[in-house]
């Protein structure tokens, strides 16, 4: 019984901790998403080709391969691309079977292919034509992408970020004025992005050079930035 009498009061008291908990008011906010955006004119295009050779001889391949991607490396620099801005990205040599009458791989080899992929980090976007029409008249058979971006983009953002807090600013108070309360403090902040994109709007042959025409277009950075306001 002393066990029990000691238990109540402790029941009690939790019980109406609890219930002032469960009758307190929510807490009142409002959340926006603001976007802002910057377009840019690209600085740096980066290149991505290859040599891919292939021989019944393995050494014949490599060989091949060899030499096709010096004179490509050698005419890459000729333009005058650092040895920093090229990097090799992949190199495969790949035994290719024979076939039967049923079109199924035997144990025999038919061939040996070699790829070496490279990727160009390139700035002088007025050449880039002629930097794609040298790679491919000194060997390079394959062109696995050419993409255009800012190499520093941060100032820019900056920009974007500010126009994001303006845009949700707005939004909030419009929809704080419709909603007949008043908006208090900016209980949080998350950003989202940068996002980068972009946008077709030179014509093409443009910054060619004269070689492979080329059209490096506007970049484009989207910032979105969602506020947490206070209710009043």
């Amino acid at each position: 019984m002393p066990v029990i009498r000691k238990t109540i009061p402790f029941v009690l008291l939790a019980a109406l901790v609890l219930s002032g908990c469960a009758g307190s008011a929510p807490e009142r906010t409002l959340a926006v998403t603001g976007t802002g955006s910057v377009k840019l004119a690209p600085d740096l295009a980066v290149v991505t080709l290859a040599v891919q050779t292939q021989d019944a001889d393995v050494g014949e391949a490599v060989g091949e391969n060899n030499r096709r991607m010096g004179r490509v490396m050698a005419a890459i620099e000729e333009l005058g691309v650092l040895s920093g801005d090229i990097r090799t990205t992949f190199y495969n040599v790949t035994a290719q079977p024979k076939f039967d009458e049923f079109g199924n791989p035997t144990a025999e080899v038919a061939s040996y292919l070699v790829d070496n992929t490279i990727e160009i980090r390139f700035r002088k976007l007025d050449q880039l034509g002629t930097l794609l029409q040298a790679a491919l008249t000194k060997g390079a058979n394959s062109v696995q992408g050419v993409s255009f971006t800012v190499e520093d983009p941060a100032e820019a953002l900056q920009e974007a970020r500010a126009e994001a807090m303006e845009d949700a600013g707005r939004q909030a108070g419009l929809l704080a004025e419709k909603s007949g309360v008043e908006l208090g403090k900016i209980r949080s902040v998350n950003e989202g992005g940068p996002v980068a994109g972009p946008i077709f709007q030179a014509a093409y042959g443009k910054g060619g050079g004269g070689g492979v025409p080329v059209s490096p277009g506007t970049v484009e950075y989207q910032v979105q930035i969602t506020a947490v306001y206070e209710l009043r």
